[in-house]
């Protein structure tokens, strides 16, 4: 499966995946730390089941130590502080500043694995960009405060976790490196806040549970797809286009959620931008 296909599921899956947990998180008034452990938990649940099924193995681990470390170690306080960041920042600007994310995967893969971006990718992707500026009103009104530092942080992290996450998805079994690295970022974000137990009882109940899984492996599904575009093609290029699931998500938001039918016309805009950036990147 090329890696282009492979995106186009990650970013369909991702979408899909936010949409529900909006739904839900809005809905069940859920903790979000407690959420956060669970949910990574049974996305490692399911990922090791298929695992399992097809052959679990995991070869090369031991040369991957460091990075597959960090990843798990990033992803973990990057989830942490995602929550944290979602407290005070309002939603649109977070993503906003959610995105610098692929800024920092796309300097590591240049500076430290010797990619390189061409010129059409180069305008491409400052077309992407630009898509997420139009369709963000408020992206003129950030300033430097504690919310925007913290989602300057959480972009910086999950930069540094999906670097080293798809870098040892490179060089080891990919299903079974995804199921252990969900489950090793569900214990991080449980020690990093242990406090999260004592809401878990009110989510582990039958009808939640069901939801919660259902999302699970639509984002179990995304991001084994991400994980194997990023092993079939470069972090320079693979990078930009996953930020097409910004507009996707805001498209699915606008046929699914009736209170985000708003500024149709701005946000059809921005799609077609993004459209434009992402033929100048693949062609």
């Amino acid at each position: 499966m090329s890696w282009q296909l492979l995106t186009a599921i990650s970013v369909l899956a991702l979408s899909s995946s936010v949409l529900l947990q909006r739904i839900l998180l809005s809905k069940d008034k859920l903790n979000p730390y407690s959420y956060a452990v669970i949910f990574q938990a049974l996305v490692g649940v399911i990922l090791i089941v298929a695992a399992i099924f097809v052959g679990f193995t995991l070869p090369n681990i031991e040369n991957l130590i460091i990075p597959a470390i960090l990843s798990v170690i990033a992803f973990g306080v990057g989830h942490i502080v995602y929550a944290k960041t979602l407290q005070v920042v309002e939603a649109s600007a977070f993503s906003v500043l959610f995105a610098t994310q692929a800024v920092w995967i796309m300097l590591f893969g240049i500076f430290f694995l010797n990619e390189s971006l061409a010129v059409l990718q180069i305008i491409g992707t400052i077309l992407i960009f630009g898509s997420i500026g139009i369709v963000f009103k408020n992206i003129r009104s950030l300033k430097i405060d504690k919310g925007t530092g913290l989602g300057l942080l959480t972009g910086l992290l999950f930069g540094i976790a999906i670097v080293s996450w798809a870098y040892v998805g490179r060089h080891t079994d990919g299903l079974s490196w995804a199921a252990i690295s969900f489950i090793g970022t569900a214990l991080v974000a449980f020690l990093v806040h242990p406090q999260s137990i004592s809401k878990m009882r009110s989510i582990l109940q039958p009808k939640i549970v069901s939801k919660l899984l259902l999302l699970a492996v639509f984002y179990a599904i995304g991001s084994l797809a991400m994980l194997f575009a990023y092993k079939e093609g470069t972090f320079a290029v693979v990078t930009p286009l996953r930020q097409t699931s910004i507009i996707v998500t805001t498209l699915l938001a606008l046929l699914f959620l009736a209170k985000e039918r708003t500024r149709i016309r701005t946000k059809l805009l921005a799609a077609l931008v993004c459209f434009i950036g992402v033929v100048l990147i693949v062609i």
